[in-house]
């Protein structure tokens, strides 16, 4: 509340008035995409598959931001945008922004429901809470701060997060060293079938997908770019996003380390996403027990407040902006915060459902990514028309439904870039010049 309190317009709400340094930048993109998954799924993961399970977190991930660093945050940042949305009406006019706003809304919409869903499951391991219950506390608390703070305060309480995160798995690694005699008793234990990256069964479609869907999903993510967007100057938010890139691989490798080292120590751990907690109860203190896991209630409110704010960007400026053109920035403003209020509710909704956290993560990263033809055609300088554009977004759409959530043909988000890309050089062939071209 004290760092959005002076929010006059939706510019401040949604991009901190465009104030932020890179350290803030850096620390808030580290601490935003360091979620829940990033230790929960990770350390289970690579506990039964060997680094294999560690190809989308945390390489893949940090790919994910040094490509915002390299191709996307000082040019964004140059345009004066407040979303990817804005952007690709700029490049492809307004059909294209009100299909990419309703994309990223359900993409930061999903993930919200992903951190939501690891909050509420956290509460009711700790207090005993059904589930339903836990959910609604988890989501009451997180609209709360998100609805008074903006991104000024999302980025602030990011930093203390981010820090309470990083401290919290360097004790429980250095607990874990000791516990298992030093890192070199720990690194000879490993048996040699930990070093694949690959997984039994796997076909190369299913390696590239899993690849691509965190790379090209982080590309495109508003909740990452916003904080680009909201840096002081468009260099400040490419220094920012390499700090951010490089703390966030440095971080990722330690619960990398848990699932490698922590089956070697002997002690008897759960599985799956009980993997990690179980592991920290093992080697932790009572008092560092309840520090832990609020280190991991810190990995999820540093995520979903982000998502919450992505959404209320694009119905704010893609949407309410629409029938009111010459809406005041106070009201501007109050109708960001109202959007922030219905996203939460409809994250919860979703949260409901009960999916995996993992599988949440990877559907929010796929719906975004139906948005990187245009975008990346769009940075390049392609002139073409808002039908290409449309087109490919639609295309991809209709592909990822069909083969992915219809059929479940392995490979499906492979085909679904493949098709995009395919329809939009068609279109753009065909549909004649956009104005001003020669």
């Amino acid at each position: 509340m004290w760092a959005g309190r002076g929010a006059r317009s939706d510019a401040d709400y949604l991009v901190a008035g465009r104030q932020l340094g890179t350290f803030a930048v850096g620390m808030s993109l580290f601490a935003t995409w360091f979620a829940s998954e990033s230790l929960i799924a990770t350390s289970s993961e690579v506990a039964r598959d060997g680094l294999a399970g560690a190809r989308a977190e945390p390489f893949a991930y940090a790919l994910g931001i040094l490509a915002i660093a390299l191709f996307f945050a000082y040019r964004l940042r140059s345009g004066g945008f407040i979303t990817l949305a804005d952007f690709l009406r700029d490049r492809f006019g307004p059909g294209t922004e009100s299909l990419a706003a309703a994309v990223i809304a359900l993409s930061a919409t999903t993930w919200s429901a992903a951190q939501l869903f690891a909050f509420a499951s956290i509460i009711t391991s700790a207090s005993g809470l059904d589930f339903t219950t836990a959910l609604i506390g988890a989501t009451l608390l997180v609209m709360g701060y998100t609805l008074f703070g903006g991104l000024a305060g999302d980025v602030v309480t990011d930093i203390v997060q981010g820090l309470i995160i990083l401290i919290a798995i360097v004790i429980l690694f250095a607990l874990m060293a000791e516990a298992a005699g030093g890192v070199g008793a720990m690194w000879d234990a490993l048996p040699p079938t930990v070093w694949t990256f690959t997984a039994p069964g796997e076909t190369w479609v299913d390696r590239v997908e899993l690849w691509l869907i965190p790379i090209i999903g982080t590309m495109v993510s508003q909740e990452a770019l916003a904080r680009t967007l909201g840096a002081r100057s468009p260099e400040v938010a490419r220094r920012g996003a390499f700090i951010g890139a490089a703390i966030y691989l440095v971080a990722g490798l330690i619960p990398v380390s848990f699932g490698l080292f922590g089956p070697q120590l002997g002690i008897p751990l759960a599985e799956g996403e009980a993997y990690l907690p179980s592991l920290a109860k093992a080697l932790f203190p009572g008092w560092l027990m309840i520090i832990f896991t609020g280190a991991l209630v810190s990995a999820i409110l540093s995520s979903v407040d982000s998502a919450l704010l992505a959404v209320s960007a694009v119905v704010t400026e893609s949407g309410y902006k629409r029938p009111f053109p010459n809406a005041s920035p106070l009201a501007l403003l109050r109708a960001a915060r109202g959007a922030t209020v219905g996203a939460a509710a409809l994250a919860a909704g979703v949260a409901l459902q009960g999916e995996s956290l993992r599988n949440l993560v990877l559907d929010a990263g796929a719906i975004a990514a139906v948005l990187a033809v245009p975008i990346i055609a769009g940075l390049a300088g392609v002139r073409a028309s808002g039908r290409a554009a449309a087109a490919a977004i639609l295309a991809q759409i209709a592909v990822l439904g069909v083969l992915d959530h219809a059929l479940g043909v392995p490979g499906a988000f492979v085909w679904m870039l493949a098709a995009g890309t395919a329809v939009f050089a068609l279109v753009a062939a065909l549909s004649p010049r956009p104005v001003g071209d020669t």
